[in-house]
């Protein structure tokens, strides 16, 4: 698992669905202490890999909102997309 932070971006990489619900969780509850949260407007879930295509749990976030999935995404100025 690994979290890449540049200025108020953050890109939360784990090897699974179930282990970024992991990772995700833990990351709320630390902005939770700090007093602040993940602006659920501007983010979302992209599943990279052969098994993109496959539909599986989705990701929420402790308030229940479920964060959307996407097939690309841009980060710091790089297109990320799924394969």
């Amino acid at each position: 698992m690994f979290i890449v932070l540049y200025a108020d971006d953050i890109l939360l990489i784990a090897p699974s669905v179930c282990m970024l619900d992991k990772l995700l969780k833990i990351y709320e509850r630390e902005l939770d202490v700090l007093d602040m949260a993940i602006n659920v407007k501007i983010s979302c879930c992209l599943r990279i890999g052969p098994r993109n295509i496959f539909s599986c749990s989705p990701i929420s976030m402790s308030k229940g909102t479920v964060l959307p999935r996407v097939s690309e995404i841009w980060y710091l100025g790089i297109l990320i997309w799924a394969l």
